[in-house]
């Protein structure tokens, strides 16, 4: 890429409006309108050599599931999102991870042991389970409607988890991974990381493949 130099707007406006980029050493370019950048062009350049010979586009939804461990816990589901893109045959595309409730969260770092620990005590300083939130004062609550037995019956079984709902909005529930000559492309000590912030729980993991599958895949 390269950077365009200061010309008068009217000038930039004439050439965007042909598709082309204001003069520069070696003639004209084509000119991106939006971010007003330009591509210089190798007139020598090779074909791309990556393009794979792929014959259907694919979009697929599956859920992986969890019984996770009490209080706060994080798994590497890198394997199981591993195992879709292969049994699907994606090859080039992308994988989008969607952790389906609100005291859950996904995240992509490394899976070491020592570190899993640190970020349990961190997420504990960041927001400690002892604190007076209001979401857990549950006599000024209402119970969803309908509930089968009424308020004390909803109130019985309802976990006392303000703590897990901040820390899920502050780690995030989706991440967007790259998928590349049918790999997930992600860094060398980089793993896919379910967190749990109220356990035990069964979880589930929403997971959308989106992009190019061979022709013979399910």
């Amino acid at each position: 890429s390269c950077t365009e130099r200061q010309v008068p707007i009217a000038m930039h406006s004439i050439a965007a409006n042909r598709g082309m980029c204001p003069p520069f050493r070696g003639g004209m370019r084509p000119c991106n309108r939006a971010q007003r950048t330009c591509v210089k062009l190798a007139s020598n350049a090779a074909p791309s050599t990556t393009t794979t010979d792929l014959s259907r586009a694919m979009f697929k939804y599956v859920q992986i599931e969890k019984t996770t461990q009490p209080g706060t816990a994080l798994f590497d589901i890198t394997p199981q999102i591993r195992e879709q893109i292969e049994k699907v045959g994606l090859q080039e595309g992308f994988v989008n991870i969607l952790s389906r409730h609100t005291t859950t969260a996904i995240t992509i770092n490394e899976n070491e042991p020592r570190l899993l620990d640190d970020i349990r005590q961190w997420l504990r300083k960041m927001a400690p389970p002892t604190e007076p939130y209001l979401h857990n004062d549950m006599h000024l609550r209402e119970a969803p409607p309908g509930w089968p037995g009424g308020w004390e019956a909803w109130a019985k079984q309802e976990p006392i988890n303000a703590h897990s709902h901040l820390l899920s909005i502050m780690l995030g529930n989706t991440q967007t991974i790259p998928v590349s000559q049918g790999k997930l492309c992600l860094g060398t000590w980089q793993s896919v990381l379910l967190v749990e912030l109220d356990g035990p729980r069964t979880r589930t993991v929403g997971v959308q493949l989106v992009g190019q599958a061979q022709a013979d895949s399910q």
